[in-house]
């Protein structure tokens, strides 16, 4: 009997710490009047009897019986973003030995021009991409020299991808870049 007191004991402690942690962490619930606007029976007297009273009877009830979870799961909850931290995925970007070529920017318009002759695809630069690529052109700058690139990429999780495109390079700098290619490598 006495072990079950004192493991009753815990639970209750292991509660209390929880409520304390969660006012700290939430000292307000900004979603809770987003949340009310959206559904109009959270306004009802038996919605908030059940949010309010019963769930949370139900949760604290939970957390005394089952008290050594809470732990484990912060624990886990710790470790997790450590190794989440670990492995945050890196970003791609043009190296200046993936640098194939300086092409002007007629002859890129040109070479990459689509030509279906079933008119699914609008005869332009790139097709449907053609958006994408006036957005890269308005971010290029006179002193801007574009490239062409071919990457082997390999990324955080060990898959290997071909990138390849065109790339601007001001001076030294290597900048935005406009893929073409992106698959699965070799």
């Amino acid at each position: 009997m006495i072990y079950l007191s004192l493991y009753l004991g815990v639970g209750v402690v292991m509660l209390a710490v929880l409520l304390i942690s969660d006012r700290r962490s939430n000292p307000e619930p900004s979603i809770k009047a987003l949340l009310d606007d959206l559904n109009p029976d959270r306004q009802t007297t038996r919605y908030k009897i059940l949010n309010k009273i019963v769930v949370p009877l139900l949760a604290g009830a939970l957390v005394i019986f089952v008290w050594p979870v809470v732990p484990a799961m912060k624990l886990k909850d710790i470790f997790w973003k450590k190794a989440a931290a670990k492995t945050e995925e890196l970003q791609f970007a043009v190296a200046r030995g993936d640098l194939i070529e300086m092409v002007a920017l007629a002859h890129i318009e040109r070479r990459e021009t689509v030509l279906d002759p079933l008119g699914a695809v609008p005869q332009c630069p790139f097709g449907h991409l053609n958006a994408a690529w006036k957005t890269f052109r308005i971010g290029l700058q006179p002193q801007d020299v574009i490239w062409s690139f071919r990457s082997n990429w390999e990324t955080t999780w060990g898959r290997k991808e071909l990138r390849a495109g065109y790339v601007a390079v001001r001076g030294e700098v290597i900048g935005a870049h406009f893929l073409t290619v992106w698959k699965d490598g070799d």
